[in-house]
């Protein structure tokens, strides 16, 4: 059953729709309102699967309903019934499902009804099932072992990403714009975000993503409920880290560094996130280090700081850590071998030579 509700500031107007209307045995009138403020609070509170609105009334018109509505990120679908054909274009722009002017024909309702009932009975059904956001290696949202949404354009990969990256916080229009379309004109980069959102939330309803998962408010504030995001598990765990850390826990705190963050995109406003993510990642190695070497797996503990090392090869306490495990075991190849190289590194990039702690280190695995 679809339910409506229909809003209009003349009576005869909204018998004649009632009247339509009662052709249609799957379709459902849950509330009619003359009134255009208690109709939109009765849209709130009921959710209908559409509602039928006329434009023109006094008050608060139906654009100003509509705009409303898309702000809370209400999926309730908008159909504009007036005599004016003018106002087509904007209906569009605030994401009208349909346009109907009056005297409405049967016809054309009825186009109108099978439109409401196709999206109805497309609407997936999904039970139990995980929706998962990944941005370490690159941004890939969508249901556990099922193909990934499939974004329009970058652009709408890159804006959806920026407002994950900033989920919970209202972000502005002058700062979306500055970090997305700073070379755009102001007028047609709010033309283009607003074009963007329109799409975003297009793409995420077809795909089946609730507003108890993922909501875009109109104002630009992304906010997650029920999803599983690498990003927040691994703040997560970074917020407890300590003396309670055991093999187990680092290695599973580990698994979710699955690549750099939003990588290999090149957003230059990911940069200090990126650098962020990659000290954690750097901490949790050396950890695992830590707790390798103290019940002798000293392979795995060189093979922690070899990666920690590739991730970031100015980390003075990740050579002398690898230096301080040559020396434990006595393996003055590799370690000469990491000295020439970390060397190279700092005389090429920096111009600098190596701590004289680390020297010093070097030069005592040397003579033994």
């Amino acid at each position: 059953m679809i339910n409506v509700i229909l809003i209009d500031d003349e009576e005869p107007a909204l018998l004649e729709m009632e009247f339509l209307l009662g052709a249609y045995p799957q379709v459902q009138i849950v509330g009619k309102y003359l009134n255009p403020a208690e109709g939109m609070e009765m849209v709130e509170r009921l959710r209908p699967h559409a509602v039928f609105i006329d434009i023109n009334m006094p008050g608060i018109d139906g654009m100003t309903i509509s705009n409303k509505l898309w702000e809370k990120t209400i999926e309730t679908k908008i159909i504009f019934v007036t005599a004016y054909e003018q106002y087509a274009f904007e209906a569009f722009r605030v994401e009208a499902m349909d346009y109907l002017l009056k005297p409405v024909s049967r016809e054309r309702l009825d186009r109108t009804i099978g439109r409401l009932v196709k999206d109805n009975e497309k609407k997936p059904q999904i039970l139990n099932e995980v929706l998962e956001i990944r941005c370490m290696g690159g941004l890939r949202l969508g249901w556990r072992d099922k193909k990934p949404i499939k974004w329009r354009t970058e652009k709408e990969k890159e804006l959806f990403a920026f407002l994950l990256n900033h989920a919970g916080v209202t972000m502005s229009k002058s700062r979306i714009i500055d970090e997305l379309w700073n070379d755009y004109a102001f007028d047609r980069a709010i033309s283009q975000l607003h074009n963007c959102i329109y799409h975003i939330k297009k793409t995420l309803r077809e795909y089946g993503v609730g507003s108890e998962q993922i909501h875009i408010s109109g104002h630009y504030c992304l906010s997650l409920g029920d999803v599983w995001y690498d990003r927040l598990l691994i703040e997560e765990k970074m917020k407890k880290r300590g003396g309670s850390d055991t093999i187990e826990t680092l290695e599973e705190a580990l698994q979710l560094f699955d690549g750099e963050y939003l990588s290999p995109e090149g957003w230059s406003w990911v940069e200090q996130e990126r650098e962020l993510l990659q000290l954690w990642e750097i901490d949790t190695l050396l950890r695992l280090t830590e707790k390798y070497i103290q019940v002798g797996m000293l392979y795995e503990a060189e093979s922690m700081l070899k990666k920690a090392y590739r991730k970031n090869p100015f980390e003075e306490n990740v050579t002398f850590m690898l230096m301080t495990l040559y020396k434990k075991t006595g393996d003055s190849v590799k370690a000469a071998k990491h000295y020439i190289e970390y060397e190279k590194i700092l005389q090429e990039e920096l111009k600098i030579k190596p701590q004289r702690s680390i020297t010093k280190l070097f030069e005592s695995i040397e003579m033994e």
